[in-house]
């Protein structure tokens, strides 16, 4: 794996994904994320997003 040079910094975090609308699924990850979110637990929105970029890969692709 290449190494990154010592200098390096991440300036942008990368864009949340979005529900597809009218899935349920979705939206209940969404929320998850926003409830995690409130409570100051960066984990379990990380967590979250995960789960709903792999659920809108798996589900929603083309």
């Amino acid at each position: 794996m290449a190494q990154k040079p010592q200098d390096y910094h991440l300036t942008e975090t990368p864009a949340e994904p979005s529900a597809e609308p009218g899935c349920p699924d979705c939206l209940f990850l969404s929320v998850t994320r926003e409830n995690a979110r409130s409570r100051g637990d960066h984990s379990d929105v990380s967590d979250a997003n995960v789960a709903l970029r792999r659920h809108r890969a798996e589900v929603h692709a083309a």
